[in-house]
């Protein structure tokens, strides 16, 4: 902020000396009135461009930061996927289309969003088996959404391995992948359209019954159909014409509706009541598909397989409930809380 203020500062202090020395000479006779309109412009015409100057040297080390993000993104190289094939290495077919069983595997993976900073997670490292449910916890800021990206495949790591049943997301197939895992953000997103549209993302060929099966398993189904029209009621843009509550119901229907073995959930349920966030696990479970869940609710992630603790990037603990309280650590502090 002094930077830059020094600007208007310089050309303050230079039009008042300008003018107050010139005025006292002009009062003496020293100079004209002519004389010094024309000095006060060519001043000035010298003050701008030195200005101007000044502002571009403030503004350098945010415009380095802006460089250092695109040469990341220039210099990033896109994954080439491979097409379905007779050797593509899917393990089950769910409902006559291939599907990945859900295991997914981290092998000392270092992750950060810019290479310029040092990386968010350093030679991390798990495993989780199909069906399984591992729990992401940790305070704000403790890299636990960051890592749930990792999972879908839209960030890749900078060294180390994410391996979907044994192989590289760079051998699985798109639409292999897209039918295999789907995941619930922390803020909803709805668009101007219908529920079906929404749910289906304009998928004709998506069936009724999946998408009924989806809703009741999210608990949104009775309220859909209480709706003039049910699935084809409209749906403003945003979603304004929901609840938050009913946005998160629809954002975990619109999850389910592909069947998926892998479901990364971050933070599903936050708008949710007690009794609506036990039915809607209740149904999660009965599923049956891997189940990736970054949450703050105890009553969200006690019974997990597993949970991992993270704080500022780095693994702090890692375990089942029982034994991480049985500790003295962070996650028991957050539990006592």
């Amino acid at each position: 902020h002094v930077v830059n203020a020094l600007p208007l500062l310089f050309n303050f202090i230079g039009n008042a000396l300008i003018l107050g020395v010139g005025g006292w000479r002009v009062a003496n006779g020293d100079l004209t009135a002519g004389i010094l309109v024309g000095s006060f412009v060519l001043a000035n015409s010298v003050f701008y461009p030195m200005g101007r100057v000044l502002t571009f040297a403030a503004e350098l080390p945010s415009r380095a930061e802006e460089l250092a993000r695109l040469d990341d993104v220039m210099t990033t190289g896109v994954p080439v996927r491979k097409p379905v094939s007779s050797n593509t290495p899917v393990i089950q077919t769910v409902g006559g289309k291939l599907r990945l069983s859900g295991r997914v595997e981290f092998r000392n993976v270092t992750f950060g969003f810019q290479e310029a900073k040092p990386p968010l997670f350093e030679g991390f490292s798990l495993t989780i088996d199909p069906g399984e449910r591992v729990a992401i916890v940790g305070p704000s800021g403790s890299g636990k959404t960051a890592l749930a990206l990792l999972f879908t495949g839209f960030h890749e790591p900078w060294s180390g391995e994410i391996l979907y049943d044994g192989h590289s997301l760079r051998d699985v197939p798109p639409e292999v992948f897209a039918e295999s895992l789907s995941m619930v953000d922390q803020q909803p997103m709805l668009f101007a359209g219908s529920v079906r549209d929404n749910l289906t993302f304009w998928n004709p060929a998506v069936p009724d019954e999946r998408i009924v099966a989806a809703s009741r398993d999210a608990g949104i189904h009775e309220v859909v159909v209480s709706r003039p029209g049910g699935y084809d009621s409209p749906v403003l843009e945003g979603g304004s014409n929901f609840s938050s509550g009913q946005l998160q119901r629809l954002e975990i229907a619109r999850a389910l509706v592909s069947n998926p073995s892998i479901l990364i959930l971050d933070e599903p349920t936050s708008a949710l009541d007690a009794v609506s966030e036990v039915e809607i696990d209740r149904s999660l479970r009965r599923r049956g598909c891997t189940c990736v869940i970054v949450a703050h609710r105890l009553s969200t992630i006690r019974d997990s397989d597993l949970i991992v603790e993270l704080e500022n990037g780095k693994e702090v603990q890692r375990g089942r409930h029982e034994d991480l309280v049985a500790v003295d650590g962070l996650y028991r502090r957050l539990v006592d809380a």
